[in-house]
């Protein structure tokens, strides 16, 4: 790379990798927020939250990524243009094309990590952060163990606990099962511990009673124990038996899948679209970059023309945007329509290259452009007034 290489690359990159940190972070705690109940309710530890909820990230960076390029892309040449450095290279001989060299490297670059990303490792971390929430949830001790909380187990059953020694033994235990509105058990103990074995997990009760109450009678029914095993089996969720979504398939999974998969005998079509949305997205990032290179990569001198060329760019990016959801969406029930999905990219990016090479100038409609033109010399005089 040559000196304006390495200036215009770093410029563009800053601005991704900027870009890309705050989205993914601002949606990575609105995310996170929604699993607060791992410390809250779980009784995880503050490092278990973190790692547990950043296995989000990955799908998270591999979403906005496109999206950031483009506004990276978008800021990198509205900024040179501002500065005249566009035109100052272009009156030295530099031409359009030659100049965008390092941003269409960022954006190959771009374009190959998202399909690293999409194809092994978001589907990684999104299998292992299923596994973590399972295994969390699963952790019977962890979950009732709590002293001084009512702690719902089920709809219908709370648990409490007065205290836990360091042994894991329980003391002073309440259980109220409801499940049954016509018979509600009430399990009192002194103490008790859990018990993991090849029949399940128990709750080993001692020195403790139950009380029964059936609806339609005024007394109920007392019966003292000195051993209670209750057990816990029904409330444990272990991950052996997890069956995966497509989204957390491995790409050679999705490819061949099993025929007796459950997942995939359920809906044999969510496989297929998860295929080619892997497969097509390189060309939407390559399609958002060619949009943002269209609109603003040639020379421009007047403020209004950036700003138009800017706002230009809104339909395209959106009607790019829906038609990527909507027919991937549709690839499900219609896969006549796959071919639609890598032709649209396609289109787009034809357009782009036809644009920049001057043969075909897609323009704003003339009263749109002036209403634009009028609103902004508009917040011109109210903001030097």
């Amino acid at each position: 790379m040559t000196r304006l290489d390495r200036y215009v690359f770093r410029a563009a990159a800053t601005a991704f990798i900027g870009t890309l940190v705050v989205l993914a972070g601002m949606i990575w705690v609105t995310q996170a927020l929604r699993e607060l109940d791992i410390m809250t309710t779980q009784g995880q530890t503050i490092l278990a939250f973190v790692f547990i909820t950043s296995l989000a990230l990955p799908a998270l960076i591999l979403g906005l990524a496109p999206a950031a390029l483009f506004m990276a892309v978008s800021h990198t040449l509205f900024r040179m243009n501002s500065d005249s450095e566009i035109v100052v290279a272009s009156a030295a001989g530099i031409s359009t094309v030659r100049f965008l060299r390092p941003l269409l490297v960022l954006a190959l670059i771009v374009a190959a990590l998202c399909t690293a990303l999409s194809m092994e490792l978001v589907p990684a971390a999104l299998r292992q952060f299923r596994y973590e929430i399972s295994r969390v949830r699963a952790d019977v001790v962890a979950f009732i163990a709590q002293p001084g909380r009512f702690t719902p187990l089920a709809d219908g059953m709370v648990f409490n606990v007065r205290e836990r020694n360091a042994s894991g033994v329980l003391g002073g235990i309440f259980i109220n099962d409801a499940r049954n509105p016509n018979e509600v058990s009430t399990y009192l103990a002194d103490r008790g511990q859990v018990v993991d074995s090849p029949e399940g997990t128990f709750l080993i009760l001692e020195d403790g009673a139950i009380h029964r109450r059936t609806t339609g009678k005024p007394d109920s029914n007392v019966v003292e124990f000195q051993r209670y095993a209750f057990d816990l089996s029904p409330f444990t969720s272990g991950a052996d038996n997890t069956v995966y979504r497509a989204p957390e398939r491995s790409f050679r999974e999705l490819l061949n899948p099993d025929p007796n998969d459950p997942a995939f005998q359920r809906d044999p079509g969510r496989f297929t679209e998860e295929i080619h949305r892997r497969l097509s997205l390189p060309l939407y990032v390559l399609a958002f970059f060619g949009i943002a290179c269209a609109a603003l990569a040639e020379p421009r001198t007047t403020r209004e023309g950036r700003g138009l060329a800017l706002a230009a760019t809104a339909p395209f990016v959106i009607v790019l945007q829906v038609t990527s959801f909507g027919l991937i969406n549709q690839v499900r029930n219609n896969p006549d329509i796959v071919p639609f999905v890598y032709l649209v990219p396609v289109v787009f990016l034809i357009g782009s290259i036809l644009s920049l090479s001057g043969r075909f100038k897609p323009r704003m409609p003339k009263a749109m452009a002036l209403y634009i033109d009028r609103m902004a010399q508009r917040v011109v005089r109210a903001t030097v007034n």
